[in-house]
Protein backbone atom coordinates (compact mmCIF):
# COMPACT_ATOMS: atom_id res chain seq x y z
CA UNK A 1 0.00 0.00 0.00
CA UNK A 2 1.30 3.48 -1.05
CA UNK A 3 1.86 5.34 1.89
CA UNK A 4 0.19 8.39 0.69
CA UNK A 5 -2.98 5.80 0.67
CA UNK A 6 -2.52 4.61 3.88
CA UNK A 7 -2.15 8.08 5.49
CA UNK A 8 -5.55 9.09 3.90
CA UNK A 9 -6.98 6.00 5.23
CA UNK A 10 -5.93 7.30 8.83
CA UNK A 11 -7.88 10.44 7.87
CA UNK A 12 -11.06 8.55 6.92
CA UNK A 13 -10.72 6.92 10.10
CA UNK A 14 -10.28 9.94 11.95
CA UNK A 15 -13.14 11.51 9.99
CA UNK A 16 -15.57 9.14 11.13
CA UNK A 17 -15.10 9.15 14.88
CA UNK A 18 -14.64 12.85 15.30
CA UNK A 19 -17.74 13.23 13.22
CA UNK A 20 -19.96 11.04 15.54
CA UNK A 21 -17.94 12.76 18.35
CA UNK A 22 -20.69 15.60 18.07
CA UNK A 23 -23.67 13.37 18.29
CA UNK A 24 -22.18 11.77 21.44
CA UNK A 25 -21.34 15.10 23.31
CA UNK A 26 -24.77 16.11 22.09
CA UNK A 27 -26.62 12.73 23.90
CA UNK A 28 -24.58 13.69 27.14
CA UNK A 29 -25.05 17.23 27.57
CA UNK A 30 -29.04 16.55 26.95
CA UNK A 31 -28.67 14.14 29.46
CA UNK A 32 -27.77 17.17 31.56
CA UNK A 33 -23.94 16.72 31.53
CA UNK A 34 -21.65 20.38 31.89
CA UNK A 35 -20.04 21.00 28.43
CA UNK A 36 -17.06 21.98 30.22
CA UNK A 37 -16.73 19.23 32.67
CA UNK A 38 -17.26 16.66 29.51
CA UNK A 39 -14.16 18.51 27.94
CA UNK A 40 -12.21 18.17 31.12
CA UNK A 41 -13.51 14.05 31.66
CA UNK A 42 -12.31 13.88 28.02
CA UNK A 43 -8.63 14.67 28.47
CA UNK A 44 -8.32 13.32 31.96
CA UNK A 45 -8.66 9.69 30.15
CA UNK A 46 -6.34 10.74 26.96
CA UNK A 47 -3.64 12.33 29.27
CA UNK A 48 -3.44 9.34 31.49
CA UNK A 49 -2.74 6.87 28.55
CA UNK A 50 -0.31 9.60 27.04
CA UNK A 51 1.29 10.15 30.44
CA UNK A 52 1.61 6.37 30.95
CA UNK A 53 3.12 6.17 27.31
CA UNK A 54 5.76 9.02 28.24
CA UNK A 55 6.95 6.91 31.02
CA UNK A 56 7.55 3.88 29.52
CA UNK A 57 9.12 5.42 26.64
CA UNK A 58 10.47 8.23 28.63
CA UNK A 59 11.32 10.07 25.01
CA UNK A 60 13.01 13.49 24.84
CA UNK A 61 11.05 16.43 26.94
CA UNK A 62 10.15 19.31 25.62
CA UNK A 63 12.88 21.48 24.52
CA UNK A 64 12.71 25.11 25.79
CA UNK A 65 12.59 26.70 22.28
CA UNK A 66 9.84 24.88 21.62
CA UNK A 67 8.00 25.70 25.13
CA UNK A 68 6.34 28.59 23.90
CA UNK A 69 4.63 26.78 20.98
CA UNK A 70 3.39 23.69 22.89
CA UNK A 71 1.55 25.75 25.53
CA UNK A 72 -0.08 27.51 22.44
CA UNK A 73 -1.35 24.99 20.36
CA UNK A 74 -2.76 23.27 24.37
CA UNK A 75 -4.15 25.98 25.11
CA UNK A 76 -6.29 27.11 21.84
CA UNK A 77 -6.56 23.46 20.79
CA UNK A 78 -7.59 21.83 24.47
CA UNK A 79 -7.42 24.23 27.06
CA UNK A 80 -10.19 27.03 25.25
CA UNK A 81 -10.81 24.96 21.75
CA UNK A 82 -13.37 22.10 23.88
CA UNK A 83 -15.05 24.63 26.09
CA UNK A 84 -16.38 26.56 22.63
CA UNK A 85 -16.96 23.66 20.72
CA UNK A 86 -19.50 21.62 23.18
CA UNK A 87 -21.17 24.96 24.24
CA UNK A 88 -21.62 25.10 20.75
CA UNK A 89 -23.01 21.87 20.06
CA UNK A 90 -25.32 22.61 23.31
CA UNK A 91 -26.85 26.04 21.36
CA UNK A 92 -26.62 25.32 17.90
CA UNK A 93 -27.10 21.70 17.71
CA UNK A 94 -24.40 18.70 16.50
CA UNK A 95 -24.89 18.84 12.90
CA UNK A 96 -24.77 23.02 12.93
CA UNK A 97 -22.13 22.95 14.85
CA UNK A 98 -20.03 20.00 12.86
CA UNK A 99 -21.02 22.20 9.66
CA UNK A 100 -19.19 25.54 11.07
CA UNK A 101 -16.69 23.98 12.89
CA UNK A 102 -15.46 21.32 9.80
CA UNK A 103 -16.34 23.31 6.64
CA UNK A 104 -14.56 26.41 7.69
CA UNK A 105 -11.51 25.13 8.88
CA UNK A 106 -10.20 24.63 5.67
CA UNK A 107 -11.05 28.04 4.44
CA UNK A 108 -9.24 29.79 7.66
CA UNK A 109 -6.23 27.44 6.93
CA UNK A 110 -6.54 28.67 2.87
CA UNK A 111 -6.48 32.31 4.46
CA UNK A 112 -3.68 31.68 6.85
CA UNK A 113 -1.32 30.13 3.98
CA UNK A 114 -1.82 33.47 1.93
CA UNK A 115 -1.55 35.87 4.75
CA UNK A 116 0.94 34.10 6.62
CA UNK A 117 3.19 32.32 3.78
CA UNK A 118 1.95 34.90 0.83
CA UNK A 119 0.72 32.27 -1.17
CA UNK A 120 -0.78 33.61 -4.06
CA UNK A 121 -4.73 33.63 -4.61
CA UNK A 122 -6.36 33.84 -7.82
CA UNK A 123 -9.88 34.97 -8.90
CA UNK A 124 -11.76 31.56 -8.56
CA UNK A 125 -10.09 31.37 -5.00
CA UNK A 126 -11.70 34.90 -4.14
CA UNK A 127 -14.72 33.94 -4.79
CA UNK A 128 -14.97 30.31 -3.43
CA UNK A 129 -13.55 32.59 0.21
CA UNK A 130 -17.00 34.68 -0.58
CA UNK A 131 -19.15 31.47 -1.47
CA UNK A 132 -18.16 29.99 1.87
CA UNK A 133 -18.77 33.55 3.72
CA UNK A 134 -22.34 33.16 2.48
CA UNK A 135 -22.68 29.43 2.79
CA UNK A 136 -21.87 30.19 6.37
CA UNK A 137 -24.42 32.43 6.99
CA UNK A 138 -27.02 30.51 5.79
CA UNK A 139 -25.95 27.51 8.39
CA UNK A 140 -26.32 30.15 11.34
CA UNK A 141 -29.48 31.68 10.25
CA UNK A 142 -31.58 28.89 8.57
CA UNK A 143 -32.52 31.07 5.63
CA UNK A 144 -34.70 33.22 7.95
CA UNK A 145 -34.29 36.76 10.35
CA UNK A 146 -36.23 34.53 13.12
CA UNK A 147 -32.62 33.93 14.25
CA UNK A 148 -32.17 37.50 15.36
CA UNK A 149 -34.31 36.50 18.37
CA UNK A 150 -32.42 33.26 18.90
CA UNK A 151 -29.45 33.98 21.22
CA UNK A 152 -28.68 30.54 21.98
CA UNK A 153 -28.35 29.57 18.03
CA UNK A 154 -26.32 32.90 17.39
CA UNK A 155 -24.21 32.41 20.08
CA UNK A 156 -23.47 28.83 19.38
CA UNK A 157 -22.56 29.52 15.58
CA UNK A 158 -20.22 32.07 16.77
CA UNK A 159 -18.96 29.70 18.73
CA UNK A 160 -18.32 27.15 15.85
CA UNK A 161 -16.67 29.77 13.57
CA UNK A 162 -13.75 30.60 16.69
CA UNK A 163 -13.19 26.86 16.83
CA UNK A 164 -13.00 26.62 12.96
CA UNK A 165 -10.20 29.82 13.54
CA UNK A 166 -8.37 27.66 16.53
CA UNK A 167 -8.09 24.55 14.59
CA UNK A 168 -6.52 25.59 11.47
CA UNK A 169 -4.04 27.65 13.64
CA UNK A 170 -3.45 24.59 15.53
CA UNK A 171 -3.31 22.81 12.48
CA UNK A 172 -0.80 25.04 10.60
CA UNK A 173 1.46 25.77 13.69
CA UNK A 174 1.34 22.10 14.88
CA UNK A 175 3.02 20.98 11.36
CA UNK A 176 6.33 22.18 12.94
CA UNK A 177 5.88 20.29 15.87
CA UNK A 178 5.40 17.25 14.26
CA UNK A 179 7.95 17.47 12.05
CA UNK A 180 10.32 18.00 14.59
CA UNK A 181 8.98 15.23 17.54
CA UNK A 182 7.08 11.83 17.39
CA UNK A 183 3.34 12.46 16.59
CA UNK A 184 2.30 10.65 19.59
CA UNK A 185 4.77 12.03 21.70
CA UNK A 186 3.44 15.90 20.88
CA UNK A 187 -0.04 14.92 21.02
CA UNK A 188 0.82 14.27 24.61
CA UNK A 189 2.50 16.84 25.91
CA UNK A 190 -0.29 18.93 24.29
CA UNK A 191 -2.91 16.82 25.74
CA UNK A 192 -1.49 16.81 29.65
CA UNK A 193 -0.76 20.22 28.88
CA UNK A 194 -4.32 21.15 27.73
CA UNK A 195 -6.06 19.23 30.55
CA UNK A 196 -3.89 21.21 33.08
CA UNK A 197 -5.43 24.33 31.63
CA UNK A 198 -9.18 23.03 32.08
CA UNK A 199 -8.56 22.15 35.51
CA UNK A 200 -9.61 26.18 36.42
CA UNK A 201 -12.45 26.10 33.94
CA UNK A 202 -13.48 23.06 35.20
CA UNK A 203 -14.02 23.90 38.47
CA UNK A 204 -15.55 27.61 37.74
CA UNK A 205 -18.35 25.58 35.52
CA UNK A 206 -18.54 23.42 38.51
CA UNK A 207 -19.44 26.27 41.25
CA UNK A 208 -21.92 27.57 38.55
CA UNK A 209 -23.79 24.58 37.60
CA UNK A 210 -25.50 23.47 40.44
CA UNK A 211 -26.45 20.19 40.86
CA UNK A 212 -23.69 19.08 38.67
CA UNK A 213 -24.82 16.16 37.00
CA UNK A 214 -22.67 12.61 35.80
CA UNK A 215 -25.10 11.05 33.85
CA UNK A 216 -24.50 7.34 32.02
CA UNK A 217 -24.06 9.30 28.64
CA UNK A 218 -21.56 11.31 30.63
CA UNK A 219 -18.96 8.43 31.17
CA UNK A 220 -19.60 6.91 27.45
CA UNK A 221 -18.67 9.98 26.14
CA UNK A 222 -15.65 10.54 28.02
CA UNK A 223 -14.60 7.14 27.26
CA UNK A 224 -15.11 7.46 23.04
CA UNK A 225 -13.91 11.15 23.48
CA UNK A 226 -11.02 10.53 25.45
CA UNK A 227 -9.72 6.86 23.37
CA UNK A 228 -10.20 6.96 19.98
CA UNK A 229 -11.22 10.91 19.25
CA UNK A 230 -8.04 12.14 21.37
CA UNK A 231 -5.70 9.46 21.37
CA UNK A 232 -6.48 7.61 18.12
CA UNK A 233 -8.07 10.92 16.44
CA UNK A 234 -5.39 13.39 17.20
CA UNK A 235 -2.57 11.03 16.40
CA UNK A 236 -3.78 10.02 13.06
CA UNK A 237 -4.35 13.49 12.06
CA UNK A 238 -0.52 14.42 13.12
CA UNK A 239 0.94 11.04 11.14
CA UNK A 240 -1.49 12.24 8.17
CA UNK A 241 0.42 15.99 8.60
CA UNK A 242 3.64 13.92 8.65
CA UNK A 243 3.56 13.13 5.34
CA UNK A 244 0.25 15.42 3.57
CA UNK A 245 0.00 18.77 3.24
CA UNK A 246 -1.46 21.12 5.77
CA UNK A 247 -4.30 22.03 3.69
CA UNK A 248 -4.40 19.00 1.96
CA UNK A 249 -5.11 17.41 5.53
CA UNK A 250 -7.74 20.39 6.66
CA UNK A 251 -9.66 20.17 3.46
CA UNK A 252 -10.63 15.89 4.03
CA UNK A 253 -12.63 17.67 7.34
CA UNK A 254 -15.50 18.88 5.17
CA UNK A 255 -16.51 15.34 4.58
CA UNK A 256 -16.83 15.78 8.76
CA UNK A 257 -20.09 17.11 9.08
CA UNK A 258 -21.76 14.40 6.46
CA UNK A 259 -20.86 11.36 9.34
CA UNK A 260 -22.41 13.95 11.53
CA UNK A 261 -25.65 14.41 10.16
CA UNK A 262 -26.00 10.69 9.46
CA UNK A 263 -25.28 10.12 12.87
CA UNK A 264 -27.67 12.63 14.10
CA UNK A 265 -30.74 11.76 12.24
CA UNK A 266 -29.76 8.11 13.05
CA UNK A 267 -29.36 7.95 17.19
CA UNK A 268 -31.42 11.30 17.57
CA UNK A 269 -33.48 11.38 14.70
CA UNK A 270 -32.28 15.40 13.97
CA UNK A 271 -32.62 17.13 10.67
CA UNK A 272 -31.63 20.18 9.57
CA UNK A 273 -33.50 22.68 7.70
CA UNK A 274 -32.93 23.21 3.90
CA UNK A 275 -31.49 26.62 4.11
CA UNK A 276 -29.08 25.54 6.48
CA UNK A 277 -28.18 22.53 4.08
CA UNK A 278 -27.92 24.60 1.25
CA UNK A 279 -25.43 26.44 2.91
CA UNK A 280 -23.08 23.70 4.29
CA UNK A 281 -23.27 22.44 0.15
CA UNK A 282 -22.35 26.76 -0.79
CA UNK A 283 -19.18 25.96 2.09
CA UNK A 284 -18.19 23.11 0.77
CA UNK A 285 -18.54 24.47 -2.97
CA UNK A 286 -16.41 27.35 -1.38
CA UNK A 287 -14.11 25.11 -0.13
CA UNK A 288 -13.10 23.02 -3.23
CA UNK A 289 -12.76 26.40 -5.09
CA UNK A 290 -10.27 27.65 -2.91
CA UNK A 291 -8.22 23.94 -2.47
CA UNK A 292 -8.19 24.12 -6.93
CA UNK A 293 -4.69 24.86 -8.16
Amino acid sequence: MRQSTRLYLYLALTILIWGNSFVVVDIAIRDGASPTLIAMARFIIASSIFGAFILWRKPKGIERSDMRTFLFLAFIGIGVYYIFQYYGIKFAGPSISAILVTLLCPIVIFAMSYYRLGERMNNAQRLGLCVSAIGSYFVITNGTVEFMSNWEMIVGGMFGVVCAAFWAIYTVEGKKIVKKYDPFVSTGYLAILGTLMLVPFSLVDAQLTQPVVFPLSFFLAAVYLGVLCTVLGYVFWFKALTGLTASSTGATLYFEPVVTIVFAWLLLGQSIGWAAGFGGILVAVGVLMVNRR
